[in-house]
């Protein structure tokens, strides 16, 4: 009896659950009656009439939904299956990135209802979204040793006072150094405040700059957008400024690393970007459809072009290659090749040497450093084990900490880990040999956070 309970009792919930899935599952399946499909057709019809920014394009626009309507295309449709059909066809006419139709509950009813109607008043969630991405800003790295600041932002580009608090902070933490690194590569866009904020950064106060340009169909509301004369903290007027983009850079995030690029301030590298260049805003329709008609066509400082359709087109096109490393490549050939800085070069000729660790890692090193084995001092050995030469620490009453050596180049090898705490590869052995090529003595040498190279003692020889 108690297992026939338990399994009817199981039997159930089962049946509750499914039911409440189906039920579930109706809201989104629901189908759109004939009348409310040519509602939303002839009203997405006429607001693309009304505001696309290209005439020519819209009344096709128009004209091929009605069509399309005619021909029963739109009949006996779910609400999702109509948004989906809709922008399918829209974009078939012309392909626009931006142009959408979606099925969104919540938006509709924000954009539908009375403001005293909604869940929460203004908000209808308790969607705390935009806080737990730090409004669009991931985080700041800051190199000393190059002097170069690299800022994630994944986006999106918010225009609201904490957003634009948060964009304030990731810029201060870059204001000494040399290189800005801004990479938004996965920004799908957003509002173009923020990409005039951020560019403000990196012009003297007072030398506002024609960053672009937007146009509408009623040409009386065209509009210039300018950097802004103040912006809270340091400006970096003399930074060199790198962008990184790939296909999920979008829209506004594109618009920023678009005027950057003609303005000439930045260096895009990367991947082209989406293409999507006309600005636009949230239509309800019906039926729980929202559509994203685009209003504006946005285009560069000095010209009457703009990314749409195109994309922004990288000055260092990486491919699916890794922006980044061949950024930060770029920045050390450009220390190496344009500071008067000696700390600074010594410390990016270091960080450059390092990419020969891996294509070193074949290297016998019994073979080519096996005169190394022996005792140095009370608490360092060099010994070789298993097919690694190991520097070894000694400290009384503590277990021995072993170091793998990987060669860099000829006779200066690589302590892997030792000094970790400071970063990655930091700590170097020099070979120093007589005439006949016999080892002297070896010179231990440590990259600090700051970039300096410090010697560590006298030379160490064996004992």
């Amino acid at each position: 009896m108690k297992a026939t309970f338990i399994k009817q009792t199981g039997r159930a919930i089962c049946v509750a659950t499914v039911l409440l899935l189906g039920n579930s599952l109706s809201t989104f399946a629901q189908t759109v009656s004939d009348a409310d499909a040519h509602e939303i057709v002839t009203k997405l019809g006429d607001r693309l009439v009304d505001v696309y920014p290209f005439p020519e394009i819209s009344e096709k626009y128009k004209a091929d939904l009605l069509k399309n309507e005619a021909a029963g295309h739109y009949h006996s449709l779910t609400e999702t299956e109509l948004a989906a059909k809709l922008t399918a066809d829209m974009r078939a006419t012309h392909k626009d990135v931006h142009l959408r139709v979606s099925r969104n509950e919540e938006s509709y009813k924000n954009m539908t209802e009375p403001r005293g109607n909604r869940r929460g008043g203004a908000r209808t969630s308790e969607d705390n979204s935009n806080e737990r991405a730090n409004y669009g800003f991931k985080r700041v790295e800051i190199d000393g040793t190059t002097s170069t600041a690299y800022v994630e932002i994944p986006g999106p580009f918010l225009a609201s006072e904490e957003a634009l608090d948060i964009a304030a902070a990731s810029m201060n933490m870059c204001a000494f150094s040399k290189y800005v690194i801004l990479d938004v590569r996965h920004n799908p866009g957003g509002t173009g405040q923020m990409g005039r904020f951020l560019a403000s950064y990196f012009y003297p106060t007072g030398r506002e700059q024609f960053y672009l340009n937007g146009f509408y169909k009623d040409r009386t509301r065209d509009e210039q957008e300018w950097t802004y004369t103040y912006v809270p903290g340091r400006h970096m007027p003399d930074a060199k400024v790198y962008i990184l983009t790939s296909r999920g850079t979008g829209s506004a995030s594109e618009g920023f690393a678009y005027a950057m690029q003609q303005l000439k301030r930045a260096t895009i590298v990367g991947d082209t970007s989406a293409g999507a260049g006309i600005a636009g805003g949230n239509v309800a329709l019906k039926n729980n459809l929202v559509a994203f008609v685009p209003v504006k066509m946005v285009v560069g400082p000095h010209d009457n072009h703009g990314w749409e359709g195109t994309g922004v087109i990288p000055d260092v096109e990486t491919g699916k290659d890794d922006a980044l490393a061949a950024t930060h490549k770029l920045i050390l050939q450009d220390i190496l090749a344009n500071s008067v800085d000696t700390l600074q070069k010594a410390a990016a000729q270091w960080v450059l040497d390092d990419s020969g660790i891996a294509s070193n890692a074949a290297t016998n090193m019994k073979a080519k450093y096996g005169d190394l084995v022996g005792k140095y001092s009370s608490n360092i050995t060099i010994t070789y084990i298993k097919g690694d030469l190991l520097w070894n620490r000694v400290e009384p009453g503590k277990p021995t900490e072993s170091y793998p050596l990987k060669e860099v180049k000829p006779d200066v090898l690589v302590a892997v880990g030792l000094n970790a705490n400071i970063g990655p590869n930091v700590s170097r052995i020099y070979i120093n040999r007589d005439a006949k090529g016999k080892v002297e003595s070896l010179t231990r040498k440590t990259l600090g956070g700051n970039g300096r190279i410090s010697t560590t003692g006298m030379p160490i020889k064996k004992v």
